[in-house]
């Protein structure tokens, strides 16, 4: 039964393994140096620090099959001056190929949604590298692209888009319900109050 919960500093080791796994798969227009400096331990040095933060303000899930760590989630404040109207950040969101499209994933999008809302970071923003095919998605469903910029990784100049939520809330979950309706889930989900 998949399951999401929490992250806690001993999920570090699965939830970096994942990140590197998703982007050499997802991302494999970037150049091998790219990859490279985003290694293992690249990962492992950046998760440790985040869920050793203990900010109230960020949010970490671990999404589990069978309690195997097969996606995770992470949600922030904003601090990027690009978007200064966004308050906060759905900052990342990876799966491991079999989990991706799926209702889980719609779920931990409303965990993610409602944390940010409860914590009044809201509106929020998102970033995706502009050759990410997973990209369009995020448009179909109601996000707005309002950024187009080269991000440095590792000295390589990267087209990324950014994306803010202009819709109300209702237009969202509407957007929400429709997907799990199409993934022939029974639950049907509420916006924040």
């Amino acid at each position: 039964m998949v399951e999401m919960r929490t992250a806690g500093t001993t999920d570090a080791e699965a939830i970096a393994r994942i990140h590197v796994a998703c982007w050499r798969e997802v991302y494999s227009f970037m150049p091998q140096h790219v990859h490279a400096s985003r290694d293992y331990a690249f990962r492992l040095d950046q998760w440790t620090r985040a869920l050793e933060d203990n900010d109230p303000d960020q949010q970490i899930l671990v999404i589990e099959d069978e309690a195997e760590i097969v996606g995770f989630t992470m949600v922030k404040p904003n601090d990027d001056a690009d978007i200064p109207d966004a308050r906060g950040e759905l900052h990342a969101a990876y799966f491991l190929p079999k989990y991706r499209g799926h209702a889980i994933g719609i779920h931990a999008l409303n965990r993610m949604i409602h944390f940010l809302w409860s914590r009044d970071l809201w509106p929020v923003c998102l970033w995706a590298f502009k050759d990410n095919p997973v990209r369009k998605k995020y448009e179909e469903a109601g996000w707005t692209p309002v950024v187009y910029r080269d991000r440095d990784v590792a000295g390589e100049l990267i087209p990324e888009v950014g994306y803010t939520l202009a819709n109300e809330m209702a237009e969202v979950y509407l957007h929400i319900n429709n997907r799990l309706v199409e993934e022939n889930d029974q639950t049907r989900l509420t916006p924040p109050a």
